[in-house]
């Protein structure tokens, strides 16, 4: 780690445990005195864990939709070919929803506990939107953490692909 010296003890430590942090003062692009300000706001703003939580999301949202598109498609066939649409049909998307929005509503809620606003977690759980609020409410904001932030993603999103890649070549 290239940290300056004027990082407390348990600012490092914070720092290790955290990949973002990590990222980010592995980073060729940042001069120290950049890592070592990303570093103090990453740690003492918990800048990581909404990274983290944004994420997960970000995923969730994904498969998600995955889920969504098989469902309520579905739905309008069920419909075309019975004529129509009843209780029994909308009951397991709405239950789909409905789950989904308490499963995001708990797990923000347990993982940013005392570190984001009620109302700020009860936009997140809104479908598809949540990852991206997180990022622009308490990344975006700083300059250099955007900067930050972007590059981060691109390289996991990279990692993602290659990943996947590599597993579609087996």
């Amino acid at each position: 780690m290239t940290m300056e010296s004027d990082l407390s003890y348990k600012e490092k430590c914070d720092c290790a445990r955290s990949n973002f942090c990590q990222y980010v003062n592995q980073a060729d692009n940042f001069s120290l005195s950049e890592k070592n300000y990303l570093t103090k706001v990453i740690v003492n703003d918990n800048i990581s864990g909404i990274l983290y939580v944004s994420s997960v999301l970000a995923g969730w949202t994904f498969i998600a939709g995955l889920i969504d598109s098989i469902l309520f498609p579905g739905i309008i066939i069920y419909a075309i070919f019975h004529g129509v649409i009843d209780y029994k049909v909308l009951t397991p998307p709405i239950l789909f929803v409905l789950s989904n929005i308490i499963a995001k509503l708990i797990y923000i809620s347990i993982s940013l506990r005392g570190k984001v606003k009620t109302y700020d977690i009860f936009i997140s759980v809104l479908p598809y939107v949540g990852s991206a609020y997180l990022l622009r409410k308490f990344l975006i904001k700083d300059k250099l953490m955007s900067k930050a932030v972007y590059a981060y993603l691109k390289t996991k999103k990279q990692e993602i692909k290659n990943r996947f890649l590599k597993h579609l070549k087996r």
